[in-house]
């Protein structure tokens, strides 16, 4: 197997984890909307009372997290497309 292979080989390995790095961060976002839903249901005249901030936080840096993991597989994808 020749080194071009080779390195070919290992970024299809990188594209595959950040694909499931992407689908764990959408899996975790969905659970994160789900416990705000479930919380909010405990006092609907108040959620804003039993609703953590961190909460909406954590969903901010999720979103940041899947746009880096998208930039980062797009130029991975790009550098293997030019060799």
């Amino acid at each position: 197997m020749s080194t071009l292979d080779e390195l070919m080989q290992t970024l299809r390995l990188v594209e595959e984890h950040l694909a499931d790095a992407g689908a764990h961060l959408g899996t975790s976002r969905t659970a994160l909307a789900e416990a705000e839903q479930a919380l909010a249901k405990l006092d609907p005249e108040h959620p804003e009372t039993v609703v953590p901030p961190s909460l909406h936080r954590a969903d901010d840096q999720i979103e940041r997290s899947l746009g880096m993991i998208e930039h980062v597989l797009n130029t991975v994808r790009d550098f293997a497309t030019r060799l």
